[in-house]
Order: structure tokens, then C-alpha cells, then sequence
């Protein structure tokens, strides 16, 4: 039976990337982050260290997303592979899962680095499978604060019954509310959609004055 995750309540990487990642690349290499997330996920399903190699992965993204030199390290075809990954063992082995590093590894042989934030995204995703937890992704005219965070993933865990992980995104043309996207599932509380509620309607009723040609 698997371990289930404590994972933090927010998401830093998928924030930054935003939830449409995997959709947005092509077929070929949406196949090869779901390969390559699958084969870290069943190890740690075997291995009974989901919540380990789950908690190291995202660390390791975190410092993946922050430091744009080791982007640009990991793809530098100038240094030899074996130099790459040595140095990556060196660096991180401290805190990183060893098959993360194989995992990373693997993608330097391959030269498919740059999938690592979609190799993510999907191993997020079965590791959200198991753990009775769903993403939701919120969308609001400014960013939310702590505590609306806070109220709104409490009420969103009431109603789903799950575990949730929330996503800020803002959009300034809602004017007020927000709209909230969890697998196919969109719940809008915004006011943009309350105006184009009562445009409709005003738009559907003619005037008094009105007359019928």
C-alpha cells in the first residue's frame, strides 16, 4: 500500500509554470515526461519512499527554478556528461534522493533536461492519485492573501473531501472574486461573470418605450 505525502499546501512550481505545462508541448515530449515520471513514480511506489523522493524532488525543483545557471549547466552540450552528473551527485546528494539524481541523469544522456518542470508536473500528478489530494487552481483579480487562501482550501476541502493544493493566478479583468479550475470542473465566483449576467438579461428585455416594428 502506498505512503501518502504531507506535501505543503501550495506548489511553488506549479505556480510558476502553471497547470497547462505537460498540454502545451508536443506529443513526443509529453510521451517522454510521462515515461520518465512514471519509472521515478513506480520506483517509489516499490520502494515504499513516495514521501522522500516526492519531498526531494520538489526541493530539487525549487532550486532548479531559482538558479538559472544550473538550468543552463545541465544543458551545456561544452561539458562533458559524465561532468555534469558528477557534479550533480556532488552538489545534491546531500538532500536529493539518489533516484532523483538517476532520473536527472538519465535526462542529461537523453538531452531532455529541459523537461524536467513536465517530468514534475506528471509525477505530481500520480503522486496526487494515491494520496486522495486534487489541485485546484485559483484564478482572482488580485492574489489572494494567506488567510482568503486559508478559507478558501478549507471550504474546497470540505466540499471535495480531499486534501487540496491551491494555485494563484491573477487575472485583473475578473475586477472581483475568483474563478476556481480543478480537473474538468470550473467554479466562477467572479464579478465579471455577475456583469455579463445582468448585461444578458438587461440586453434580452426591451424598454417601455420600445416600439414593435
Amino acid at each position: 500500500m502506498p505512503n501518502k505525502t504531507n506535501a505543503c499546501k501550495t506548489d511553488p512550481i506549479h505556480e510558476e509554470f502553471g497547470d497547462d505545462c505537460l498540454l502545451n508541448m508536443g506529443h513526443k515530449k509529453y510521451r517522454a515526461c510521462m515515461a520518465y515520471a512514471r519509472a521515478l513514480f513506480q520506483f517509489a511506489q516499490i520502494t515504499e519512499l513516495l514521501t522522500p523522493i516526492t519531498q526531494g524532488f520538489s526541493d530539487f525543483m525549487c532550486v532548479w527554478r531559482d538558479v538559472p545557471v544550473l538550468r543552463e549547466f545541465l544543458r551545456c552540450h561544452a561539458i562533458y556528461r559524465n561532468s555534469r552528473k558528477a557534479s550533480m551527485r556532488r552538489f545534491f546528494e546531500s538532500f536529493v534522493h539518489r533516484s532523483i539524481l538517476y532520473l536527472i541523469e538519465k535526462m542529461i544522456d537523453n538531452q531532455h533536461t529541459d523537461l524536467l518542470p513536465g517530468v514534475y508536473h506528471a509525477f505530481c500528478q500520480m503522486v496526487d492519485e494515491v494520496s486522495d489530494r486534487r489541485r485546484v487552481r485559483v484564478i482572482s483579480a488580485f492574489p489572494l492573501s494567506n488567510l482568503q487562501r486559508k478559507r478558501l482550501q478549507d471550504a474546497l476541502e470540505r466540499s471535495l473531501r480531499l486534501d487540496v493544493i491551491l494555485n494563484n493566478d491573477v487575472d485583473p479583468d475578473l475586477m472581483g472574486g475568483f474563478v476556481c479550475y480543478t480537473d474538468s470542473v470550473k467554479i466562477d465566483m467572479s464579478l465579471k461573470k455577475d456583469f455579463e449576467k445582468l448585461r444578458s438579461q438587461i440586453l434580452s428585455k426591451p424598454c417601455e418605450g420600445d416600439k414593435k416594428i
